[in-house]
């Protein structure tokens, strides 16, 4: 049977857009297409985001998330707008003041982008919560801002139960403060800045072998033309080759053996070649392409518990599906989970296997000096190496889940195809709860004493943040939120640093009295211009989230408005 997937845009089958509609939308969306591509952009528009509290902060992350097309997002605050919110938050009109924010910010963010549906609920979370307790469960994203630390902890202990991501997000004058929780977060599409092409030198593929015998065995025979257009590929492949051939079989891997490669590639070189570019890029590529696309360090870790990840995870999804009480957002997002580490221990099945101890081949070249029908020539044997790989981790695929009862659909071959493309860089990072964080005396202590002890770092802002909460949950404002309480609010805000200093075993009182009174001077309140700085930041991080590509913040993110500076802390 032919599985028919309806378009994304309109949910038709076959998709009833017209061609303007449809160009429309790629060139609105062109610029993040490029970053994360069309199945990035398929991400997002799945993606169901809950606001917790329409303020200047939260308004801005929303904002940076409307604008590239999320599929639809609910803000849920209780609160009417006064005049401040009218002094900070550029989603909310004279007009607005006295009504509902929710509902008033809902309405200008939508008109942002028309493909993106938005709702409200004017109620605080605890009052949600209290009625609907099950009311997170159907989001795939919270975003909570500017929250008290009791609702934070309530919404932080649904999320972590039900795996839904969270970010915490808070700007308290002059400081900005992100926490992202993502529980176990998996990276497909890392993006490295700096990509090694996988050329595979000195193991390369039987067609390769089989295309330089057949053109390039008499290299004397060629012409000089012919001889400037020889891809810098066939040099490396010979010169790994004669090495070889004189070390008893050994590949050249080591610094000194890679210069007595460079060496014979450099007699390659031929007088009646001027223009030898061809022979540059050669030597050129020798640090980087004689190495072989093995597993090793984290990568070799996490392929080493794939397989034991997929009948933990299956065992789960088996109990999900036959619950009542489990969304289906949230059995997608184990389904989700599942499907990568299907996914990833095919990959190291394959690398058991058919790879020979590499990972699948990735199937595209670099630019380089050669004729036009050589390099396409070259192109379609590293293409279909990698096709035939794919081909094999998909097999493996599908054993691994007839053997855990998993249907045999889970996994596309367009969904295993970015995987296998970046396995080199597939990442697991695990993330510490809030309720850790919050509890644990030892949540840190040793990245935050060494933030504290740099002078330019903000690691003293993170601390003046806790016990800033700590301060409000028992006195119901924040410190120096009067003008005229201030100065009193002081000594009570160092005792609670103190207090808090010894439960993160940090020693007495570690911030200085004049950054205690300045912070004490913002009392809770919230700029635009940390708040936009924050909500550009936390949508960022979102995005990833979202997409599965990029490394994301692994966990604090600290933003000093006084220096300028920023820090990030794990926690």
């Amino acid at each position: 049977a032919v599985r028919r997937r309806t378009c994304r845009h309109c949910a038709a089958y076959p998709c009833e857009m017209s061609t303007d509609q449809q160009s429309s939308k790629q060139r609105r969306y062109d610029r993040q297409l490029r970053l994360w591509g069309e199945h990035g952009q398929a991400a997002m528009e799945d993606t169901s985001v809950c606001l917790l509290n329409g303020s200047a902060t939260g308004s801005e992350t929303l904002k940076n998330l409307v604008l590239p097309g999320i599929g639809k997002f609910t803000i849920v605050d209780g609160s009417d707008v006064v005049a401040a919110d009218l002094g900070n938050n550029f989603f909310l009109e004279d007009s607005s003041l006295g009504s509902s924010r929710a509902s008033c910010v809902t309405q200008l963010l939508q008109e942002l982008n028309e493909h993106v549906n938005g709702a409200y609920v004017s109620d605080d979370i605890s009052q949600v919560l209290e009625s609907r307790p099950d009311f997170l469960h159907s989001f795939s994203l919270v975003i909570a801002t500017q929250l008290p630390l009791k609702e934070l902890r309530q919404v932080a202990a649904i999320c972590t139960s039900r795996s839904i991501p969270l970010l915490v997000v808070h700007s308290y004058g002059l400081m900005g403060y992100l926490r992202v929780v993502l529980n176990e977060h998996q990276v497909i599409e890392a993006h490295p800045q700096h990509e090694v092409p996988d050329l595979r030198v000195l193991a390369p593929p039987a067609e390769l072998t089989a295309f330089i015998a057949e053109r390039y065995d008499e290299m004397s025979a060629l012409t000089t033309a012919q001889y400037a257009h020889v891809p810098y590929i066939v040099f490396l492949v010979k010169a790994a080759r004669q090495w070889s051939s004189a070390n008893d079989g050994a590949l050249p891997t080591a610094y000194k053996q890679k210069k007595e490669v460079r060496a014979i590639v450099e007699s390659f070189r031929r007088t009646d070649v001027q223009n030898d570019t061809n022979i540059e890029e050669a030597l050129s590529a020798v640090n980087t392409a004689f190495s072989l696309p093995a597993p090793t360090g984290s990568l070799k870790e996490l392929l080493s518990k794939a397989r034991y990840r997929v009948s933990s995870l299956a065992a789960e999804v088996h109990a999900a599906s036959a619950s009542t009480e489990e969304s289906s957002v949230s059995l997608g997002m184990r389904r989700q989970q599942l499907s990568f580490w299907v996914m990833t221990a095919g990959v190291a099945a394959f690398v058991d296997g058919e790879g020979c101890g590499l990972l699948p081949t990735i199937g595209t070249i670099p630019d380089m000096t050669a004729d036009t029908s050589t390099y396409v020539a070259l192109q379609t044997i590293y293409q279909q190496q990698s096709l035939a790989d794919m081909q094999a981790v998909h097999a493996h695929v599908q054993q691994i889940c007839t053997m855990e009862s998993l249907p045999g659909d889970l996994i596309s071959a367009d969904v295993l195809k970015p995987l296998c493309k970046n396995a080199l860089n597939l990442a697991v990072i695990d993330y510490t709860s809030i309720q850790a964080e919050y509890t644990s005396s030892t949540a840190g202590p040793s990245s935050l004493g060494e933030a504290l002890d740099d002078p330019a770092s903000s690691g003293a802002l993170y601390v003046l943040l806790r016990a800033a909460q700590a301060f409000r949950a028992e006195r119901s404002h924040w410190p120096g939120e009067s003008d005229l309480s201030v100065e009193s609010d002081v000594p009570v805000l160092k005792q609670f640093v103190s207090e808090l200093a010894k439960e993160l075993s940090l020693g007495s009182c570690p911030i200085s009295d004049d950054l205690i009174h300045e912070f004490c001077r913002w009392g809770g309140s919230e700029l635009h211009a940390i708040a936009s700085v924050m909500g550009g930041i936390a949508s960022q991080e979102a995005i990833k989230a979202i997409t599965h590509q990029y490394v994301p913040l692994n966990n604090t993110f600290i933003f000093n408005g006084m220096t300028g500076t920023a820090s990030s802390l794990r926690l």
